[in-house]
């Protein structure tokens, strides 16, 4: 089946608050550097930093209420690094279509494939994936469907079927019983998650919270397809290779809650600590990221290469 490609929709090259906010993220240069495109019916937006047609290729998938725009510097120094990047945005996020904030974990899943459908026919492989936050479980979802994603690289995993404590099982059951009978009813992420306190000393933290292509009211459908996923690596090894990114600082989520994952899943697991970090290093430490991103993937296209020749 065909792949439909269409422009992107850039709905904000205008607007001046779109043109502060890359200001104070300092990411103009990076931007320039960007082929912005969509995918599909459904219009999923992808921003591609293209390294060569021979380099290994990285799908980037962002935190939760983000899209890939916001990340454009980590982007495309990890593109310099030797890696074909291309972030995606979330279905009903950032400049993808579908009603905001909606997707199944599903849904994103047939999304990935198809954009990777459409690098197959540009790129020579290997393909990876790198999500953070929320962005990981979809990326550990979308190698349990797709056996072209060889590397999995997760900016902290949250395993839905492993709870972080009583508060965490009770509230993702809450979501489900609540989907069944208000699948539509909006929850507002910021009494749970404050960006602009996570993002203390950014100069654009006040921006990113009052951004409008921000996702700030998830759908109880949402949450509760993301919360109550049953990730297959917990009782099935495949063969692609795992790691997790992890700040020993983190705000949200332990390193020991890394540590218990490992130990729960069948699937091996690599854990590489970032010390001193917390867990928005991708927008407050990216320079970080990126060598220990691009060390983790390097190594792990280069042994699937070299496995390839013999």
């Amino acid at each position: 089946m065909t792949v439909q490609i269409r422009p992107p929709i850039l709905t904000q090259e205008d607007c001046s608050f779109r043109m502060n906010l890359r200001e104070k993220l300092e990411v103009e240069p990076y931007l320039d550097k960007r082929t912005a495109f969509c995918v599909g019916e459904n219009a999923v937006h992808c921003e591609l930093y293209e390294s060569g047609p021979d380099a290994p290729t990285i799908l980037f998938l962002p935190g939760i209420g983000t899209y890939c725009e916001l990340y454009s510097e980590l982007l495309c120094k990890l593109s310099q690094e030797g890696f074909n990047v291309v972030g995606i945005d979330p279905l009903g996020h950032g400049y993808s279509g579908g009603g905001r904030g909606h997707y199944t974990v599903e849904q994103m899943c047939d999304s990935i494939s198809s954009v990777l459908d459409v690098l197959q026919q540009r790129f020579k492989g290997p393909f990876g994936i790198y999500g953070y936050s929320i962005g990981a479980l979809l990326a550990v979802a979308a190698a349990e469907q797709d056996k072209r994603l060889s590397a999995v690289l997760c900016g902290t995993l949250l395993v839905p079927d492993l709870a972080p404590d009583l508060s965490y099982r009770m509230g993702w059951n809450w979501t489900w019983a609540s989907s069944l009978l208000l699948p539509g009813f909006k929850v507002p992420l910021k009494s749970f998650v404050d960006f602009e306190q996570l993002l203390k000393g950014h100069p654009a933290a006040k921006e990113i919270n009052q951004d409008p292509l921000m996702v700030f009211d998830y759908p109880l459908k949402t949450l509760s397809s993301v919360f109550n996923y049953r990730c297959e690596i917990v009782n099935n090894r495949y063969d692609f290779a795992a790691a997790i990114l992890h700040g020993d600082k983190d705000e949200v989520l332990p390193v020991s809650y890394s540590k218990r994952v490992m130990s729960y899943c069948e699937q091996p697991m690599e854990l590489l600590v970032m010390e001193r970090q917390g867990h928005m290093a991708p927008f407050l430490k990216p320079d970080l990221v990126v060598k220990l991103a691009a060390q983790w993937f390097e190594q792990k296209f280069t042994k699937e290469m070299a496995a390839a020749l013999i």
